[in-house]
């Protein structure tokens, strides 16, 4: 028996994002990365500053669960937001991207929290306010474009490709389309 999917759409995404970005820049940046690299919370909150190589637009996804870890490159605009959160970062000793005003790293209650408070205040139902619908948000978004499930596989860390299919499941109009179009040209009886 499989359970529902529970995932974001583009809009909530962006309203998530925005809400973020006006009340805590850093808060921004964790939300950003882990939608755009399909990271779990314990892989956003642990992301090290030697994990980010800006000159050359990479990020390490270090992951957990067995996932393969794997280098992947930065959108410019997430570049351009880890630049402006490494300018307010405060100085610490600890090597954790993602720090607290006192310098401490985030821990994993404290950004669950986070979430919700934003989830909430944008109005997401209970069942979306966790940190783990980020990483089926950009696979179902992804899975929706037409993207091969070999790059989702690959951008999610995913060891096993039946993992991933699970998101072709859940809403793929792009193979839909192309079962239409095989009909009609007689490729499928």
């Amino acid at each position: 028996m499989s359970h529902r999917i529970e995932y974001l759409t583009q809009t909530e995404v962006k309203s998530l994002l925005d809400k973020a970005k006006s009340d805590n820049y850093r808060n921004y940046v964790m939300l950003l990365l882990g939608y755009r690299h399909g990271l779990r919370c314990s892989e956003i909150i642990n992301i090290t500053v030697q994990n980010v190589d800006l000159d050359a637009g990479n990020i390490r996804c270090e992951r957990k669960k067995g996932s393969v870890s794997n280098w992947q490159a930065l959108q410019k605009d997430e570049v351009k937001a880890i630049r402006v959160w490494m300018k307010e970062r405060p100085k610490t000793e600890y090597p954790h991207l993602f720090t607290s005003t006192t310098g401490k790293p985030i821990s994993r209650i404290r950004f669950f929290q986070i979430f919700q408070g934003l989830a909430q205040d944008i109005g997401l139902p209970p069942e979306k306010r966790h940190p783990h619908v980020l990483k089926h948000s950009i696979a179902t978004h992804m899975s929706g474009a037409g993207i091969p499930v070999q790059v989702i596989q690959s951008r999610l860390g995913h060891k096993n490709i039946s993992n991933t299919m699970v998101y072709l499941s859940v809403s793929n109009p792009f193979v839909d389309k192309a079962v239409e179009m095989a009909t009609a040209n007689g490729a499928v009886v």
